[in-house]
C-alpha cells in the first residue's frame, strides 16, 4: 500500500517546486517528458508496481505512456536494479470479434463494437495486475489489433516488474441509475432506447471495472478542453492504422457515440486518486497540471 504522508511530503517537495509548463513550447506532447522524468523519480522512491493513464480518445495516453516507460526503464538501468518496466493498453484486453458477436445475439446489438465496459476480459485483465501487483515473475499480455478488429497472437510470457497501463476507460466509476434514464446522443435514442444496452454497460463497470481500480498505485489523468475536441482527436489517431483499414469521418463519428456517454461521466466525475489531473489544450499542450491525493480529488 501507498504510504499517503510519504507521497504527500515527496509530490509536494517534487511536483509543486519543480514542475513549470508555463514556458514550455506550444506544440504537442513536449511536456510528456518532464512530466515522465517527475514521475518516474517519485515511481521509483514510493516503489509502485502499476501505473493507470486515463483519457478520452487521442489525447495522447501512448505517447505519455511510452515516453514514462523510457524514463523509468533509463533510471533502473541507471541505477542497475533490473527491474523491467511494460507500457500497455486496456484496448489489447478488447474480446474477440466472434466472443462480441455473441455478447451482441445475446445482451444487445450495439455491443459487437468494442470499446465501452463489457467489451474488455477483465479476467485476463485482472489476472495481469494481480500478478505485476504480487510480483510474479513473467507476465502475458494479449495483443490486439484495431484495424482488423480482432485479437491477434498473445506476446510471449515476460518479466514485468512495473505496468503503466493507459485506457479511455481507465478509472471509471458506474454512473448513478437515474443518469442513465435518458439518452445523451442520437445513437442511443435509436438504437438503445429502452436503455438495455447502457445499463448493462454500467453493471459491468460496478461488477467487474471498479474491483480493479484499487490495485492502480498512481494515476495519470489527461483532461480533453471539452467533448467536442475528441472528434478531432480520434480522426487525427485514425491515420495510424493502415490506409486500406481506416475507417471514413462518418464511421469515426458513429465509433465516438459508442463512447460519448462515459467520456462527458468521466470529465464530470471526481478522478482517481493519488494522481496527477494534467489538464490540455486543443494543441495537446499542457495548461495545468495537479496533485490529487484520496483527500482532494475534486477534478
Amino acid at each position: 500500500m501507498v504510504d499517503i504522508s510519504q507521497l504527500k511530503i515527496q509530490a509536494e517537495t517534487m511536483f509543486a517546486t519543480q514542475l513549470s509548463l508555463v514556458d514550455t513550447p506550444a506544440s504537442g506532447f513536449q511536456d510528456w517528458q518532464q512530466i515522465s522524468q517527475l514521475v518516474a523519480a517519485l515511481a521509483r522512491r514510493m516503489n509502485w508496481k502499476i501505473i493507470g493513464v486515463s483519457g478520452a480518445q487521442g489525447t495522447g495516453k501512448s505517447s505519455l505512456s511510452a515516453t514514462l516507460a523510457q524514463s523509468l526503464q533509463h533510471m533502473m538501468l541507471a541505477q542497475s536494479s533490473g527491474l523491467s518496466v511494460r507500457a500497455a493498453s486496456i484496448d489489447d484486453f478488447y474480446l474477440s470479434r466472434q466472443r462480441r458477436t455473441e455478447l451482441a445475439a445475446r445482451v444487445h446489438p450495439l455491443l459487437q463494437t468494442r470499446g465501452v465496459p463489457g467489451t474488455h476480459d477483465t479476467k485476463v485483465l485482472s489476472e495481469v495486475l494481480t500478478g505485476v501487483s504480487a510480483g510474479s515473475a513473467r507476465i502475458g499480455l494479449p495483443r490486439f489489433d484495431k484495424g482488423l478488429d480482432d485479437c491477434v497472437d498473445s506476446l510471449p510470457l515476460e518479466s514485468v516488474d512495473v505496468l503503466i497501463l493507459e485506457g479511455w476507460c481507465m478509472g471509471v466509476k458506474a454512473e448513478p441509475l437515474e443518469a442513465l434514464a435518458a439518452p445523451c446522443n442520437e445513437l442511443e435514442r435509436t438504437e438503445d432506447a429502452q436503455g438495455v444496452w447502457r445499463n448493462w454497460v454500467n453493471e459491468r463497470i460496478s461488477q467487474d471495472y471498479e474491483p480493479l481500480w484499487p490495485q492502480v498505485d498512481f494515476w495519470l489523468h489527461l483532461r480533453v478542453p471539452s467533448f467536442a475536441q475528441v472528434m478531432s482527436w480520434r480522426s487525427e489517431q485514425e491515420q495510424q492504422i493502415p490506409a486500406h483499414q481506416r475507417m471514413t469521418s462518418v464511421q469515426i463519428a458513429r465509433f465516438i457515440k459508442h463512447y460519448e456517454r462515459l467520456t462527458r461521466w468521466m470529465l464530470e466525475s471526481e478522478v482517481m486518486a493519488p494522481g496527477l489531473s494534467i489538464n490540455l489544450d486543443a494543441s495537446h499542450r499542457v495548461a495545468q497540471c495537479r496533485f490529487v491525493l484520496p483527500s482532494d480529488r475534486s477534478a
